[in-house]
């Protein structure tokens, strides 16, 4: 004999399917979350490595043409040592 859902076992059914959609969705709202993080703090890095980057090379562009002005990211530097008698 086949036996069929009957309305009880319907009601237990869908609502463990509640329950299971619901804390799927939490681990992917966790996952997707920690994702977004991640890939946010990684532009952030790439942007600071590429402004770093830009200053590093404008400073060695300065020294080589014997400026004696120098700033990274706002700070005064001292001129190196090589530079000190061309500066004073």
């Amino acid at each position: 004999m086949i036996e069929a859902l009957d309305a009880g076992d319907v009601t237990k059914l869908g609502v463990g399917i509640i329950i299971a959609l619901i804390v799927l969705g939490l681990i992917i709202s966790m996952l997707i979350t920690k994702l977004v993080v991640r890939v946010i703090v990684a532009v952030a890095v790439v942007v600071l490595a590429f402004v770093v980057w830009q200053q590093r090379t404008s400073i060695e562009h300065r020294i080589d043409h014997h400026k004696c002005s120098f700033e990274f990211l706002g700070v005064h530097l001292d001129p190196p040592d090589q530079l000190n008698r061309v500066c004073s």
